[in-house]
């Protein structure tokens, strides 16, 4: 075992610790290695025993159904995952826990916009040269009018924004600009917060 360098973190897989990607680069690993997922299925089975040695804690009757309506609410954005997934090439599991952030909006930093704070967002490598992030408009917040260096998409998650060439884009929809053209954000409408992802293949220049 001490030459299976994957094998020191078979703890992290078990307790879901670890980066997405170190967990899929140690999963394909397991799936060649006869030594590495037995010792994986001892550790499992020593989990397991340890669990049932431990008393059961009663839980106030109101948890079940707080912790419930928390997840729900946690996950809400889940079903477009795979298009944040697309968008910044990665899995559809780290855009998933991405988007969680969104139910954390004062964790994300201001940006020297007024009503505008942006978290960064990974990428893969399809998407390396790109710039991505995850903004948060507040109600009636715009940006100012800039030029798309490189294509330009808007997934929107949440609200709605109306650009100042007439373009309007809601929940669910996609506002894709190409290289060269330029606009600004006009507008977020209606009284919640505009929550999307914002993917700049090429960076922008913002008129002074």
């Amino acid at each position: 075992m001490t030459d299976h360098h994957h094998a020191q973190h078979l703890d992290e897989l078990l307790l879901v610790r670890g980066s997405p990607t170190e967990r899929a680069d140690l999963e394909a690993h397991l799936a060649t290695c006869e030594e590495c997922s037995l010792r994986r299925a001892e550790l499992e089975d020593a989990c397991a025993e340890l669990a049932l040695t431990i008393t059961p804690v009663p839980t106030s009757p109101g948890l079940r159904p707080r912790l419930l309506a928390a997840l729900d609410h946690l996950e809400r954005f889940t079903p477009m995952a795979p298009r944040l997934a697309e968008l910044a090439d990665i899995s559809t599991n780290e855009a998933r826990l991405a988007l969680h952030i969104f139910e954390r909006p004062e964790e994300m930093p201001p940006a020297p916009v007024p009503g505008l704070r942006l978290a960064p967002l990974p990428t893969g490598p399809r998407r390396r040269a790109a710039e991505a992030t995850l903004a948060c408009f507040a109600p009636g917040a715009g940006f100012p009018h800039h030029r798309h260096l490189g294509e330009e998409r808007i997934l929107i998650f949440q609200g709605a924004l109306r650009t100042d060439d007439g373009r309007v884009a809601r929940a669910g929809e996609e506002l894709r600009s190409p290289a060269g053209s330029a606009h600004a954000i006009a507008l977020v409408l209606g009284d919640e917060p505009c929550l999307c992802a914002i993917l700049n293949e090429g960076g922008i220049e913002v008129a002074q």
